[in-house]
Formats: structure tokens, C-alpha cells, sequence
């Protein structure tokens, strides 16, 4: 069975279709799994509470890693997420993009799955225009 994930559906699946028109995190960890829609230019990810999206894991670092907004002149904008805190330190462990590579940056696509940790992970969904 397949679940499709809109506005108004709220239940995830291992399937996830993005029909808005706003870019989404489908955020996985320890406490379970929730949507998020980005809108600021900038959000940091990790451990303590203070970031802006808050891994329950004790494998994801404190300050683990950066998703920033790139403004595009031609086309929809996109998020590049970065690995490490704002000041430049790099996680730990690192992050994994798509379960095959291990990356210091990466601009998000539709569909990406970026892993910071055992069943810690977040889906992106890119908006549909």
C-alpha cells in the first residue's frame, strides 16, 4: 500500500510525493517521522535543541550539519545542504547521500535521502510549479 503524503495527509510511507508548492523535509529519527516545509534561507541540523531541525540520536552530532537556500535567477530556487556547523567544524560521522556517497555539500534533487546516522535521515521534496 501506498501512502501519498499532501497537506492534508499526514501519514508517511517509504514512499513520499511532494504535490505543493513548497519545499519539504520528511524528517526520520529516534522520535519518528515528520514533515517540515522550508521557508527560511537558512536552517541548521542536529543534536542539541537549539537547532532548527532536532535529531533524536546520540550518532548525530550536536551541530551536524547546514541546509541553506540558493536563489536562482532563471529558475526555482534550491537548498544545498553542507556538512558541519555554521562556524565550518564537520560532523563526526559525516553524512551520506542517497545510501551511496559520502559528501561535504550536495544541492538538493527531488527524491534525495540524506543519512546522518543509523535510521536517522531526511527525504527531500522538491516544490512542484
Amino acid at each position: 500500500m501506498v501512502k501519498i503524503m499532501s497537506s492534508t495527509i499526514h501519514e508517511e510511507s517509504e514512499i513520499s510525493v511532494n504535490i505543493s508548492c513548497n519545499h519539504t523535509l520528511v524528517v526520520t529519527d529516534n522520535c519518528g517521522t515528520r514533515k517540515m516545509i522550508l521557508v527560511e534561507d537558512q536552517y541548521t541540523i542536529g543534536r542539541e535543541p537549539d537547532n532548527h531541525v532536532c535529531l533524536d540520536s546520540d550518532f548525530v552530532s550536536r551541530y551536524h550539519a547546514v541546509l541553506r537556500k540558493v536563489r536562482h535567477r532563471n529558475r526555482p530556487d534550491s537548498y544545498r545542504i553542507i556538512d558541519g556547523s555554521v562556524s565550518g567544524k564537520r560532523s563526526k560521522n559525516g553524512i551520506i547521500l542517497n545510501a551511496l556517497h559520502k559528501i561535504s555539500s550536495h544541492t538538493l534533487q527531488d527524491g534525495d535521502i540524506v543519512t546522518f546516522a543509523p535510521e536517522v535521515h531526511i527525504l527531500y521534496l522538491a516544490p512542484r510549479w
